[in-house]
């Protein structure tokens, strides 16, 4: 799993997208390390969305438990044909085998978790010093960002968790909650989540939660979304998800239904027409609460929701077909844009519908979904994966957004941030060139219809194009080498990066990584250097990183090492150094505790970052504290 892990992460360092997305992303992962997967209830969908394993090993996993009945142990899983020690050992932390027991409310294998988690920068900044003659906004909390965390199953069937955070700046633990408790069982009612949840329903048109991998060397799964229905959600991200009720009624073999209802408040900038009326300016996303500005933004605009899914799949033929609907209220209204923005959706009330289907035939597994959100807007993706050999795989996916469409929640394969005013076609491949070396390729072109941001032609395009050839040698080394070359706006970014990771005995592991981006006549390179020492309850990293880059635009992205069950992903920028060192400690079977230092020296500046957020000086050093108990 942590191979994996590092691979997805080291796919996104290529991806030039807002940091605060990959958290969200990071959520998924995390949801499977503090709540394995129990094999005894796991669907078909939780196993392909996870990444863990093939499709080979999903279809003979599937073949063998409903052969059996259910699992006793573990160890049971290296019987099932493609599933060996190596596979296990990855796995093993993150999949449990909890007998199915009748009764939801007895304990039986419970585990239980808390974490607590703060983490401040070594420098002042502006915002937390005396206000001067020039500006007297403050932030009105402390330095620290916290992070208290509790998630515990009681077994099988009911689980829950909850969420306190603050960031740096904000005044109270509890300036963010979330929270949920889920149950499970064999009956007609099938689960339902009281608390916080979101949803991922088809392609992810109309509702799309939890971790996307959007575009990706992994063209095959790029292009593939699935069903999952209602997901709890206890994440630090404070937007994207809903707070209610969310129950899945299962009424026959071939027939679910999934319904919700939610009420939240939002964060949002408001104004004050001719009238005299309040209306919505912007939705604020960024979660902060640290200045009286901010807290006047916060819960400025509520938000009613209510929704339903129903999924029929015949028990004949391997189709399924989900017939979505959801309702959105807002107690603001949207004003009609201007602009590039005229033709994007406006008011208060808000119907999104959408049909959506799987099929696969044979080697080939087809998907799609149409969607529309009134105004005669409409929106479809349809895609398709093939196995045409042993060796050889390949993947399209077609995209139509309308430059008025819009869903709060989707989040289909797009160039754009938002769903809206494109046209695309996706082409991946990927070629097992033998047991050890493998290349991947995809290329997408994709056309704006009508004018943009900043841009005021229409029928704009551009394209992407990116291989990438990885090799292994097995349980010593692995690499790539990849290469990604984007066009938009008549601008060409091109993208190199070198990788290699080297075991040289079982405690120690070497990373080496050198990525350079180019942009007209900019030039940016990165190189990174990760020794990491794995010895008994002790794991240590650290890196060493050498960055020079002309502008932001030539930024490199790199995942980061960090306490566990947190993610990094911070763009590389400017010319300068960064260290960082990462510690973690099991106490004891239940205790454990972790720490990071990491500081990021410049040679170009004298001032590292802005506004508030200034600090006087070229380096800035963060420092990160964990305390991890489990109960069973």
């Amino acid at each position: 799993m942590k191979t994996i892990l590092f691979i997805l992460a080291s796919f996104t360092c290529f991806a030039q997208i807002p940091i605060q997305e990959e958290e969200e992303k990071q959520s998924s992962f995390d949801y499977y390390l503090a709540n394995p997967l129990n094999i005894n209830l796991v669907s078909e969908t939780e196993l392909q969305s996870s990444l863990l394993f093939s499709s080979d090993q999903i279809t003979a996993f599937l073949a063998f438990r409903k052969q059996i009945g259910s699992f006793q142990s573990i160890l049971e899983l290296q019987t099932i044909p493609g599933w060996d020690l190596d596979l296990l050992r990855r796995i093993q932390d993150y999949v449990v085998c909890n007998p199915l027991h009748p009764s939801w409310w007895k304990p039986n294998a419970s585990t239980h978790q808390i974490l607590f988690k703060t983490d401040w920068t070594a420098e002042t900044k502006k915002g937390f010093t005396d206000p001067d003659l020039r500006s007297k906004t403050r932030y009105v909390g402390d330095r620290t960002n916290q992070t208290l965390r509790y998630r515990g199953q009681l077994n099988a069937n009911l689980r829950m968790g909850f969420l306190l955070q603050k960031d740096a700046g904000e005044k109270d633990l509890s300036d963010f909650s979330s929270g949920f408790v889920e149950f499970k069982s064999k009956g007609v009612l099938e689960k339902v989540i009281l608390g916080d949840f979101i949803n991922q329903w088809g392609q992810g048109l109309v509702q799309s939660g939890g971790f996307s991998l959007g575009k990706s060397f992994e063209s095959i799964k790029a292009t593939q979304k699935f069903n999952l229905g209602g997901l709890a959600y206890s994440s630090s991200v404070e937007y994207g998800y809903y707070r209610g009720i969310n129950a899945t009624f299962k009424l026959k073999e071939y027939l679910r239904i999934q319904t919700f209802a939610s009420y939240r408040n939002l964060d949002a900038t408001t104004g004050i027409d001719s009238l005299g009326k309040t209306y919505l300016r912007t939705r604020v996303e960024d979660g902060f609460h640290r200045t009286s500005s901010e807290i006047s933004h916060k819960d400025a605009m509520q938000e009613k929701t209510a929704g339903a899914n129903i999924t029929y799949s015949p028990l004949r033929i391997p189709l399924v077909l989900q017939l979505n609907g959801v309702f959105t209220l807002w107690s603001l209204p949207k004003p009609v844009g201007v602009g590039y923005k005229q033709p994007e959706w406006s008011g208060n009330e808000l119907k999104n519908y959408s049909l959506s289907f799987q099929y696969p035939l044979k080697n080939i597994r087809m998907v799609g979904e149409l969607a529309y959100s009134g105004f005669k807007q409409f929106s479809i993706i349809q895609s398709a994966a093939a196995s045409l050999s042993k060796k050889l795989d390949v993947s399209y996916l077609f995209r139509h957004y309308s430059a008025g469409y819009f869903s709060p929640k989707s989040n289909g394969l797009s160039e754009n941030s938002e769903n809206l005013n494109e046209i695309g076609l996706f082409l991946g491949l990927g070629y097992q060139i033998n047991r050890r070396m493998k290349l991947s390729s995809y290329v997408d072109y994709f056309r704006f219809p009508g004018p943009k941001y900043q841009i005021e032609a229409s029928n704009t395009s551009g394209w992407e194009f990116l291989n990438r050839l990885q090799w292994e040698k097995r349980h010593s080394a692995r690499g790539f080498i990849q290469g990604k070359w984007t066009r938009k706006e008549e601008k060409d970014l091109i993208q190199i990066s070198l990788d290699g990771h080297y075991i040289a005995i079982k405690s120690w592991d070497f990373h080496l990584r050198a990525m350079a981006s180019k942009l007209g006549a900019e030039i940016g390179y990165l190189l990174l250097q990760d020794i990491k020492w794995d010895h008994g309850k002790w794991n240590v990293q650290g890196r060493f990183a050498i960055m020079n880059t002309p502008s932001y635009d030539t930024r490199n992205y790199a995942y980061e090492p960090g306490v566990p069950y947190s993610f990094s992903l911070p763009a590389y920028a400017g010319k300068g150094i960064k260290t960082t060192f990462v510690m973690a400690y099991q106490m004891s079977r239940d205790i454990s505790l972790a720490a990071k230092w990491a500081r990021i020296q410049y040679r170009d500046r004298a001032e590292v970052g802005s506004g508030l957020d200034a600090i006087e000086g070229n380096a800035k050093t963060d420092i990160t504290l964990q305390i991890s108990y489990k109960m069973h």
